[in-house]
């Protein structure tokens, strides 16, 4: 239950809100809008962005958002980063859009994960970006969720569409994935 539970908190962290027309003007606001998109991912990369200006902004973007879901608890901050029609799809709980979302964000922040001793971790190399011509980017990865204690983790893979507007990257869409148990992290010796 446990698990099912944290499943369904830790998905609405990752919603997205809705898109409107891309809003050309906005891109000289930021060092990294859609003027650095390319129109097209370059031919001999077809397994995503690895690395670069694009794809070390949206992974900061991730940083962010589970920052403040986990760690510092900061719901306004992190459904500030979330477009205004967001939506979150969820393998086990379905769909929640707009401020369903805002409101799972801000229970899920309320019970602070990070001081109950849950951790996310995005897991090392599965992290790509897919530029979208006059859009922004689709970011898809893996993630898992360890708590201190638990006998079993959570992992699972997620889809992020990512909208630059009003010259910032926006989340506007969530596809959470693939939920299964693993087994949890060995926890690390000091030194």
């Amino acid at each position: 239950m446990r698990f099912l539970v944290f499943s369904v908190l830790a998905a609405s962290v990752v919603s997205l809100a809705g898109a409107s027309p891309p809003d050309q003007h906005s891109t000289a606001a930021s060092p990294v809008g859609l003027a650095h998109i390319p129109a097209a991912p370059p031919a001999a990369n077809t397994d995503g962005l690895q690395s670069g200006e694009l794809f070390d902004a949206l992974a900061q973007m991730d940083r962010s958002l589970f920052e403040a879901s986990f760690e510092t608890c900061d719901a306004a901050k992190a459904n500030a980063i979330f477009t205004d029609d967001v939506e979150f799809y969820h393998d086990q709980t379905g769909l929640a859009v707009g401020e369903q979302v805002r409101e799972n964000t801000r229970r899920l922040t309320a019970s602070c994960p990070g001081h109950r001793g849950v951790k996310r971790t995005l897991v090392p190399g599965s992290l790509r970006v897919y530029p979208i011509h006059g859009y922004g980017a689709a970011q898809i990865g893996m993630h898992r969720f360890d708590e201190r204690g638990a006998s079993t983790s959570s992992m699972a893979k997620f889809i992020n569409l990512w909208r630059f507007q009003d010259g910032r990257w926006r989340l506007a869409r969530v596809m959470s994935l693939d939920h299964r148990p693993v087994p949890p992290l060995a926890p690390v010796a000091a030194n």
